[in-house]
């Protein structure tokens, strides 16, 4: 068993600790916009998708030989971006559309 003190104070560390680790998070107005986008792997390879607004390249996924994977784009600086599908390694492009997003409507791309 043990004592009450030992128990208040347990509890006390506990409370501090989760104070500590506690952080504020701003949702409002400002907070980013996401697009979604439909892709579409019409070739006979599967393809690494990645996306570019002009100021960074970043990956969304893999898309299979044939199938269609949904991707959701956020805080992208520019509506008008790039979509490339490349090998799985990433040594050669096998596609590359340039789209414009529009909120709150998917965009469908095919990569072929």
């Amino acid at each position: 068993m043990t004592r009450p003190g030992v128990r208040a104070a347990l509890l006390l560390l506990l409370l501090a600790v989760a104070a500590g680790c506690s952080r504020a998070v701003d949702i409002g107005s400002g907070s980013p916009t996401a697009y979604s986008i439909n892709v579409t792997n019409g070739g006979a390879i599967d393809l690494a998708v990645s996306w570019e607004d002009g100021s960074s390249k970043r990956t969304l996924g893999l898309v299979r030989a044939g199938r269609t994977e949904r991707f959701i784009i956020a805080s992208p600086r520019r509506t008008d971006v790039t979509i490339t599908g490349a090998t799985p390694d990433g040594s050669r492009v096998i596609s590359s559309v340039p789209i414009v997003l529009v909120p709150g409507t998917p965009v469908d791309v095919t990569l072929r």
